[in-house]
């Protein structure tokens, strides 16, 4: 009889530790649209947090598929009218919002996302983390909306209104967010995704790519194909700066984003520079990307708003020089923390100093650390917001 008395007080032990540990590992769901970002995201809260139990829902829209499937990770072609017919995946979703610790939303530009939180308000209220991208306000400022913009605009107002935290890099971007959404969300701060991590302890840099040409200046022309990067303006401007006997390479990512102009943008291109002229066509992976920045010195953004972060960062932590627009958010938080930036207002293809280069890349791999990240990011999930 002693022991079987000691087996049941190891037994019950066991199950209360058991229990105990299940209530400590929270329970963390993530809405967004499949994308890099998300992708690598997962990759690194996988890495970083084997302690809760992190479940996504990520909305396809690219015939080209980025992530796997799998038991952590619902992988729904994106179609409104569908997804409000798929009674099972309402179920699962709510299910799982209403038992979630926190509830992340990666963007917020879709109406089936919008609605969902529009349905529970108070679920987002207390447990939504809005981890803002940039096109959820902008893309109403870039003109006078039309009536459905203005539909779109009051929609997602509402929405805004309705989720308890707002994750954001800078005390500008979240003072603009707030006034235009009019909008009473917390401030979480955070650089939030892995794109923006500087790690020079890893050696792929070192392995170049092969489309990059041995000149000595490799300029960078915005950071997609979307038509904020100027592109037509850039080429024609740059084709004024340079000559035929400048040792110059230029380089235009277009492989992200929507432009209905890109056969022009290329046409045009090749026409001004031949081929010293490399438009990126193709996703790269996280390595050759990064592989590719590290080879860039020179790299121009002319966005009045925050975007292309992860690439401003990289390029900045590696020495180069980079043009932002001097209204831009992230333009005076980098020049707050005392980083060296050109105005895209003014571009006269000049070097920053290497007095300057090399203080930038000190003061970008002390703020954007993988272990900053990390931290950042655990204290979101662990944490009473």
């Amino acid at each position: 009889m002693g022991n079987i008395h000691i087996i049941i007080f190891y037994l019950a032990f066991a199950r209360s530790r058991y229990l105990n540990y299940q209530m400590t590992k929270k329970h963390i769901v993530h809405i967004g649209t499949e994308s890099v970002l998300i992708r690598d995201f997962i990759e690194f809260v996988n890495e970083v947090d084997v302690k809760n139990r992190h479940l996504y829902f990520v909305w396809k829209k690219k015939d080209v598929q980025l992530i796997s499937r799998n038991q952590s990770i619902i992988l729904k072609r994106y179609s409104l009218f569908r997804m409000l017919l798929q009674p099972m995946l309402l179920r699962r979703l709510f299910k799982e919002l209403s038992r979630a610790d926190k509830i992340i939303l990666h963007g917020l530009n879709e109406i089936f996302t919008m609605l969902l939180i529009l349905l529970r308000p108070s679920l987002f209220r207390e447990k939504g983390v809005w981890f803002y991208w940039g096109a959820e306000l902008h893309k109403f400022k870039k003109s006078k909306p039309n009536l459905k913009n203005r539909i779109l605009l009051s929609i997602q107002r509402k929405t805004v209104q309705n989720i308890g935290y707002l994750a954001v890099g800078m005390p500008s971007e979240y003072n603009d967010i707030k006034a235009f959404f009019n909008a009473s969300s917390m401030p979480i701060w955070s650089f939030k995704y892995p794109s923006n991590v500087l790690d020079f302890t890893e050696t792929h840099e070192t392995e170049l790519v092969d489309f990059i040409q041995p000149t000595s200046l490799r300029i960078m022309i915005g950071h997609s194909a979307d038509p904020s990067n100027e592109h037509m303006k850039l080429l024609h401007l740059l084709n004024h700066l340079l000559s035929t006997t400048d040792d110059y390479s230029l380089y235009m990512p277009l492989s992200y984003g929507k432009n209905v102009n890109l056969e022009e943008i290329k046409s045009t291109g090749y026409k001004l520079f031949g081929d010293r002229f490399v438009p990126i066509l193709k996703l790269l992976s996280l390595s050759d990307y990064r592989s590719y920045l590290s080879q860039i010195n020179m790299a121009i953004f002319p966005q009045k708003r925050q975007q292309g972060m992860g690439n401003v960062t990289y390029l900045l932590a590696n020495g180069a020089t980079v043009y932002l627009h001097p209204e831009a958010n992230h333009s005076v938080y980098f020049k707050k923390l005392g980083i060296t930036i050109a105005s895209s207002e003014d571009i006269m293809l000049k070097p920053i100093s290497e007095a300057d280069s090399t203080s930038n890349r000190r003061i970008m791999a002390e703020v954007f650390s993988k272990e900053t990240l990390t931290k950042q990011l655990l204290n979101l999930f662990n944490n009473e917001c």
